[in-house]
């Protein structure tokens, strides 16, 4: 009775991996390939050259997958799928993306639309780019004209003024270190000998 036992509790568990391994999402392409794909500026549309493709009327080529649903400047695009991050890998809405000749995913932020073009591309899905910047500010460059210092602006990206604190120095001359400028609240370093 006890070996018959052990055997069901075996069966059960190779039951129990086979559904698992048969409902989980079948990629086509592996991790490292699509991390090389997406790797590269290609991947994102920055706000300077998606002006260019309203100004030339190229936008009216792509499909615009909103993930944010909060887009409003959809008129600009040729077609528009409004699908949630969480239920982009459904198969239903996998369909409908995998029929689009040429996709630009928008999000509530600029990460969210690059993974969704990871996983996209994982699937197997190859004419995707994302947009650089949220929804917000993708509406905010269709809508208007923007200043030229906007156009190369990213969300997530870092905005600091590192030209202040990297000046270059003379070699050897005491007179520049001192005029230099001094990060507030940074720890001031002072040449001392001896010690332990």
């Amino acid at each position: 009775m006890l070996a018959n036992a052990a055997l069901l509790f075996v069966l059960a568990l190779l039951a129990v991996i086979v559904v698992q391994w048969w409902m989980a999402p079948a990629y086509s392409l592996t991790n490292e390939a699509v991390l090389e794909q997406t790797a590269h500026e290609k991947v994102l549309v920055k706000p300077q050259q998606l002006k260019a493709m309203q100004a030339d009327q190229s936008l009216k080529d792509f499909t615009l997958l909103d993930l944010s649903g909060s887009l409003k400047s959809k008129d600009a695009f040729g077609a528009v799928l409004k699908v949630p991050f969480a239920a982009l890998l459904d198969s239903d809405q996998l369909k409908a993306i995998k029929k689009a000749d040429k996709l630009l995913v928008v999000g509530a932020k600029e990460s969210e639309a690059v993974m969704a073009v990871q996983l996209l591309m994982a699937k197997g899905v190859n004419n995707i780019t994302a947009l650089a910047n949220d929804a917000a500010f993708t509406d905010q460059v269709l809508g208007q004209e923007l200043q030229a210092d906007f156009y190369n602006a990213q969300a997530e990206k870092a905005r600091f003024d590192y030209g202040r604190f990297f000046k270059g120095q003379a070699s050897g001359n005491k007179k520049a270190n001192a005029n230099q400028s001094v990060v507030p609240g940074a720890v001031k370093v002072v040449a001392a000998s001896g010690g332990c």
